[in-house]
């Protein structure tokens, strides 16, 4: 089976920027940045190509996990919306 198309949200892209810099920032390596950037875009594509591989969630979405980092995403016919990108120890939804 194909890979889906794939769609990030405008918050999901916010947040993994944020994410980027806060590591940059952190560690003031860019290797660590693109290590964590090609790790993301792995999982990204491992989530395309087998969407029911993430943990299916009370509200109809899926996660996995990357590293430290929680992604929350909805599968479609046609395609796989990544939601968030938040780290692990934070609640998903805020309001849980």
């Amino acid at each position: 089976m194909p890979a889906k198309r794939l769609i990030v949200t405008p918050k999901a892209d916010n947040e993994i920027k944020s994410i980027l810099a806060d590591v940059q920032a952190y560690t003031g390596s860019i290797p660590s940045l693109i290590k964590l950037k090609n790790a993301f875009i792995e999982r990204f594509n491992l989530i395309a190509s087998f969407p029911k591989a993430g943990k299916r969630r009370d509200d109809g979405t899926r996660e996995t996990f990357c590293r430290h980092y929680r992604i929350v995403y909805r599968e479609s016919d046609d395609c796989i919306e990544i939601i968030t990108v938040i780290h692990s120890r934070r609640k998903y939804p805020q309001d849980e």
